[in-house]
């Protein structure tokens, strides 16, 4: 969640909305927003999906669509202004999207709005700077093209931002905030990804700090270069997007740039509108409510959307529309959840699988296993912890680096749930009844670990033979190597022929590598 607070006259000066009106249009559109009594301040909670609200220019635009039916069309326009990326860059941060704004009137409270823009763009959009980093220039100081290259880190030699002489790369990355701050993220590489001009100047050591010479803009700017790269091709157009739009809400022309590949060329900013059909029927489906295609058209307006026959144009600085069940939430928004009624489900079940999970809940209960829930989305992080090696369901817009896939297994929470436990007294036993994505395929699945003190194989394989026994299934172990489990230890769960899981004490590199202090016990298997 990110909050961010502004004065209402500041707010005011673009658009003319009562204050009451602000806080409660910010409140329906998803956006929690109030007023500090004491300091006059407008509070407002925007979650990660909404990136373009994290600027009052884009607070503004959203409330001038929702109350007036206002939408601006942002365009670009030509120019010769070119960036060319070389070949080293390709390995390292491979892609970089630009723009040049000019007539821009900047003040003390716009420059801070800029900024907060890209500490919160980069934060949540950009995932710290992992996916990309935002670099901005006064023009007058830069001759083009400018070239995105590659240096080795003993040739970068600038003066930084807010750093009193001139350093090299690596003493940047040991001395400069930002260095300590971001270095990790290409310390690693033989060289460093730069921005140059064409005097050979360096502008950027990317991700970490523009140049004090280049790249300081301050209320005299008038005319700025933007660049944004990194890895995330869709997420560095996305981010350009959404600063342009609101440098030209502040009053500034957009002009493209042409971005020179080794293989090819591209303008960007990219501002066109993108059309996805308007599925009336899924729609109604969805909320439980029959509009017209007019009233749906009528509401698509309010939250900043054209409409072109059966077609939603999404703005170009909407980033979390990804397909239409996006427009069909932006409908509900605009119609207002208070106004959608509450029904019952047309369907009848008997409830079989919570009745097949009560059973087995009951016999770990029984054994004096505690329950736990876990989230169904990991990361490749906490898998790689386990030795998980295949094939994974992606999400193409995490909102966290915490949570950026579906999990194919129970194990590596269960993991996490011992390591958060492993200070609190032994033995410990818990058990999770979960859904999880493999192969293709969403199953539920059981797993359970035990914890303590010198424990045997035999001791805990009792507790799997008394799960079995309950629920009346036949099994064998077989022993076979896991990367995560310590020989010879280590075995599969057969219920005639076919594999349903697996079941052994944890590696010893394992329970070193998170400070576990006891020997651990886990099984994960299908549920029968």
């Amino acid at each position: 969640m990110v909050v961010v607070s502004f004065d209402y006259d500041e707010f005011k000066k673009l658009t003319d909305i009562p204050k009451k009106k602000v806080v409660e249009g910010l409140t329906e559109m998803g956006a929690p927003a109030e007023i500090q009594e004491d300091t006059g301040k407008i509070f407002v909670e925007l979650t990660p999906n909404r990136p373009d609200w994290y600027s009052l220019e884009g607070l503004a635009r959203a409330l001038r669509s929702y109350y007036k039916k206002e939408n601006r069309k942002y365009e670009t326009k030509k120019s010769d202004y070119r960036v060319i990326v070389d070949e080293g860059v390709s390995k390292i941060r491979p892609f970089t999207a630009c723009a040049v704004v000019k007539n821009l009137k900047f003040d003390d409270q716009k420059i801070k709005d800029i900024v907060l823009l890209q500490e919160k763009l980069l934060a949540t959009l950009g995932r710290h700077v992992k996916r990309f980093g935002i670099g901005v220039y006064p023009l007058e100081e830069i001759e083009f093209p400018v070239r995105y290259t590659a240096m080795k880190p003993e040739k970068i030699i600038y003066r930084p931002l807010n750093y009193p002489t001139e350093v090299n790369a690596w003493e940047i990355l040991k001395k400069h905030p930002k260095g300590q701050e971001y270095g990790h993220i290409i310390e690693k590489f033989e060289k460093f990804p730069v921005f140059v001009d064409n005097n050979e100047r360096i502008m950027a050591l990317i991700p970490v700090v523009n140049s004090a010479e280049t790249g300081k803009v301050d209320v005299d700017t008038r005319e700025m270069f933007v660049e944004v790269s990194g890895n995330d091709k869709m997420g560095i157009n996305q981010a350009l997007n959404i600063i342009v739009c609101s440098l030209a809400d502040m009053g500034g022309e957009v002009y493209e740039v042409e971005i020179v590949y080794p293989g090819g060329s591209e303008k960007t900013p990219d501002l066109d509108y993108v059309k996805m059909k308007i599925d009336s029927k899924k729609m109604e489906r969805v909320l439980g409510v029959e509009l017209s295609m007019e009233e749906v058209k009528k509401m698509l307006i309010r939250m900043g959307y054209e409409t072109d026959g059966e077609y939603a144009l999404v703005p170009p600085y909407r980033a979390d529309v990804l397909d239409e069940i996006d427009i069909i939430e932006d409908v509900a928004i605009a119609y207002g959840y208070n106004n959608l009624g509450p029904t019952i489900p047309d369907f009848f079940t008997p409830g079989a699988l919570v009745e097949e999970r009560y059973q087995v809940s009951e016999i770990m209960r029984g054994m004096g296993f505690t329950e736990v829930a876990t989230f169904v989305l990991t990361n490749k992080d906490k898998l790689a912890r386990v030795g998980y090696g295949g094939k994974l369901r992606e999400i193409i817009n995490p909102s966290t680096e915490e949570f950026t896939t579906l999990r194919p297994t129970l194990l590596a929470d269960m993991l996490d749930v011992f390591v958060t436990n492993k200070m609190r007294g032994l033995p410990q036993k818990f058990y999770e009844i979960g859904t999880v994505y493999e192969n293709g395929k969403t199953k539920k699945k059981l797993c359970f670990g035990v914890a303590d003190t010198q424990l045997g194989f035999s001791e805990v394989r009792g507790y799997l033979q008394t799960l079995m026994k309950g629920a009346g299934v036949e099994y064998k172990l077989e022993e076979r190597e896991h990367s995560y489990l310590e020989p010879p230890f280590s075995t599969i769960i057969l219920k005639g022929k076919k594999e349903m899981g697996v079941f052994g004490k944890l590696s010893r590199s394992i329970s070193e590598e998170n400070n576990l202090g006891s020997d651990i016990y886990i099984c994960e298997m299908d549920m029968w």
